[in-house]
């Protein structure tokens, strides 16, 4: 499949995904926005966008940002504040997918445990393929929703519970290790993760510990007309990625 080479902090590099030559004569028209691991990431996302509605007419963007995400708070609520003033498009989440990438699947695996500093705050899980759906729809829909969906699972958990239901799942009990945040700060650093990403996860945690990520709505349901998937569903799906070879 052609590729084209695009770096957030080479604008140089823009041009060529925005006057991409599509083999049936397609134009660029919508962007599929997701942040990119740097300091003060929003600048160049900003910067971007200008870019591509200013010189390329490209008319309909969607952001996809943490549950957290909001137009008051700094960081993806910078981009998700310049995307209102345009009319375009903000999808909000925290998926489950998270408990398969790898690092917590590799200590879920080789420990039986998972640590964050989440306390017992709880989360609204869902879906990547919800996520997905949703996204698909915000682009590809003939008229652009214009509106913010905050995509989120079918119920409330506590990563307790998560380790719960893992446990079930699995047959092999898997615990929650809670963490204060700075505890989890130095076990994301020892871990090989950056600075800034190891803060960007901490704050998240701690701020779900608080209650903050304590929401439930009926956006999957509502756009693409079925119930977000489950949590047990996804287990049972992605039991071998906690199996030790």
């Amino acid at each position: 499949m052609p590729v084209v080479q695009f770096d957030w902090l080479d604008p140089s590099t823009w041009k060529a995904l925005c006057e991409y030559d599509f083999p049936g004569g397609e134009t660029f028209s919508a962007v599929y926005l997701m942040e990119p691991l740097v300091a003060e990431s929003w600048v160049p996302m900003n910067a971007f966008i200008d870019y591509a509605q200013q010189d390329h007419r490209v008319s309909r963007f969607v952001l996809v940002a943490g549950s957290s995400a909001d137009p008051s708070r700094p960081g993806m609520g910078q981009v998700w504040q310049h995307l209102l003033d345009l009319g375009s498009i903000t999808v909000c989440c925290d998926r489950v997918e998270n408990l398969a990438e790898e690092g917590p699947a590799t200590l879920i695996r080789e420990q039986g445990k998972n640590y964050t500093a989440c306390g017992e705050g709880k989360i609204p899980f869902v879906s990547g393929i919800d996520i997905a759906a949703v996204t698909f729809h915000a682009l590809t829909s003939p008229a652009s929703p214009n509106c913010d969906y905050r995509v989120l699972g079918p119920e409330l958990l506590t990563y307790d519970e998560v380790a719960s239901k893992l446990t079930a799942a699995l047959r092999r009990p898997v615990k929650h290790v809670c963490l204060s945040g700075e505890e989890r700060y130095q076990a994301l650093v020892h871990a090989g993760c950056s600075d800034y990403y190891a803060r960007f996860l901490v704050n998240l945690e701690t701020a779900a510990a608080t209650g903050f990520e304590t929401r439930m709505n009926a956006t999957v349901e509502e756009v693409i007309g079925r119930p977000p998937r489950t949590l047990e569903l996804f287990a049972s799906e992605h039991r071998s990625v906690w199996y030790a070879d």
